[in-house]
């Protein structure tokens, strides 16, 4: 608009020069106030606590059951769990190292050492998070140990059965097609992360707490930057979280 703006008085000015026109009609002309998407506030579109236990009822029989019950118990992103290996899953002690992720480049997937300080991060997954990713990753050695040596070299959780990792992409269109089994409304995969940190805030779990488990670290998000990272005192709002997660995927008995 700006540079519109720009070219139309220097054309009037050379009118003006010329003697086509006495005087330039738009000197004091105003641009007109610019609708904006930076001062408006982003809207996400998020579930009810029964919406997303619809979706983990649906999730629960798909392969990658574990991975979907540790996204809506974590607010974890894409990037992260595609590059959540075993060796940072800790199920004995109940703790989770976030640092590497995998991330799409071009089309490519590659892996990346995460966003910034703030999401690398220790979390605590909760007792019903923990179960189901037991189950999870016990299939997975079960895969591993059939394939033998055929089986890739790595640590990835979200792999196809002959062990190769999930494109990003990939996990996104499988998250969509479970979406639309569950007949719950079409949402993002990133907005399972909004709407756990909605229902985190709106049962009054602390602020300060939420933003580190979360991996955020800037006042707009959850709150203000923090330079200490709390290992371990989560615990208390990971185990109300996935309480209350749990009893909307168990609304109407089918979970075991």
């Amino acid at each position: 608009m700006r540079n519109v703006h720009v070219v139309v008085q220097l054309a009037l000015k050379d009118a003006v020069r010329w003697d086509y026109l006495h005087a330039n009609p738009a000197v004091h002309a105003a641009l007109p106030r610019e609708r904006g998407r930076r001062s408006a506030k982003k809207q996400h579109t998020i579930w009810t606590p029964p919406q997303l236990g619809a979706f983990l009822r649906v999730g629960f029989r798909d392969r990658y059951n574990g991975v979907w019950v540790l996204a809506a118990t974590t607010g974890m992103r894409r990037s992260e769990l595609a590059g959540v290996e075993r060796k940072m899953v800790d199920l004995d002690n109940g703790t989770l190292t976030i640092e590497d992720t995998r991330v799409v480049v071009r089309g490519r997937a590659q892996a990346s050492d995460g966003k910034s300080e703030a999401s690398q991060r220790y979390i605590s997954p909760d007792s019903f998070t923990v179960r189901h990713l037991r189950s999870y990753i016990d299939r997975m050695n079960e895969e591993r140990e059939a394939f033998g040596e055929s089986y890739p070299n790595h640590d990835y959780l979200m792999v196809g059965p002959e062990g190769r990792p999930l494109h990003p992409d990939t996990i996104t269109a499988r998250f969509n097609r479970l979406v639309d089994q569950a007949g719950v409304p079409r949402i993002r995969l990133h907005d399972v992360r909004h709407t756990y940190a909605t229902i985190a805030q709106d049962a009054g779990h602390n602020i300060k707490t939420l933003s580190e488990r979360i991996g955020h670290a800037d006042v707009t998000v959850t709150g203000k930057i923090y330079t200490h990272k709390s290992r371990g005192t989560d615990r208390a709002m990971a185990d109300a979280m996935g309480e209350l997660i749990e009893m909307a995927a168990r609304a109407d008995g089918l979970l075991d």
